[in-house]
């Protein structure tokens, strides 16, 4: 493929995930703790057992907001090719390759660097299920990026608070053959030159893959490495192997 343009920040928010994907594929301990759709005022919306929200099933942007015309021009524009009233049928254009390319070749773009549901993730309040959606979330993305590997590069989703877990997830996705990961960070993270982050830089030139940083809200250790931070975090993306 001649390769025009390339799109370096697009995104899988969790509101267009399918909606059975966490429950039918966590473990048998994690399945009452993952992100569930149910019914609610707006229509279906996704949350979890200690009530958080996640928005609505289909819903606008990486909050699920409910579709408000003429609030924002950019979605108004995404609904006039029929995206949410799509959504309202169960038809997830964003997340059906085959339906996302169609929309790719609207747009002009031949590939997309993907990113994923860190920031969901977050909102879960439940640092080892939200390693639990990662481990899925990754599985589904390889399988989705495989229809069209020349045009999806899907970044892998680490675990956050938690270096030996995501080092660990680090080895397994670049077994799977995804071409990237990202990593959530936040202001009580310990500095990512630190050296307690040194075992997941050397995972990461182990595996030779890129790596990139999203800046959260905040951060649910599993260990001390979620501390008072300090404003090099806000210069630790880097698309290199050794993102130090």
């Amino acid at each position: 493929m001649r390769y025009t343009r390339i799109s370096a920040d697009c995104h899988i928010d969790l509101p267009w995930i399918p909606p059975d994907l966490f429950t039918s594929n966590a473990s048998a301990a994690m399945k009452e703790r993952m992100p569930y759709v149910t019914d609610g005022p707006d229509g279906p919306h996704w949350t979890c057992r200690n009530g958080g929200s996640f928005g609505l099933m289909n819903g606008v942007g990486p909050a699920g907001a409910k579709y408000v015309p003429g609030s924002h021009y950019r979605v108004d524009v995404m609904a006039s090719t029929g995206l949410y009233d799509d959504g309202k049928k169960g038809i997830r254009r964003p997340t059906d390759p085959a339906l996302r390319v169609k929309d790719m070749d609207r747009d002009g773009v031949q590939a997309e660097v993907i990113y994923g549901i860190l920031g969901a993730a977050t909102r879960l309040n439940d640092a080892e299920a939200a390693n639990e959606m990662f481990r899925i979330y990754n599985d589904w993305l390889k399988n989705f990026c495989s229809h069209y590997p020349d045009r999806y590069i899907g970044l892998a989703c680490l675990p956050y608070g938690d270096i030996d877990a995501a080092v660990k997830e680090i080895y397994r996705v670049a077994k799977l053959g995804l071409r990237g990961m990202e990593l959530s960070c936040s202001w009580d993270m310990e500095p990512m030159w630190h050296p307690v982050w040194e075992p997941l830089w050397k995972a990461v030139n182990d595996v030779n893959l890129r790596s990139t940083s999203t800046r959260s809200r905040r951060c649910r250790p599993a260990s001390s490495t979620c501390r008072r931070g300090s404003r090099a975090a806000r210069r630790s993306s880097r698309w290199s192997p050794d993102s130090r």
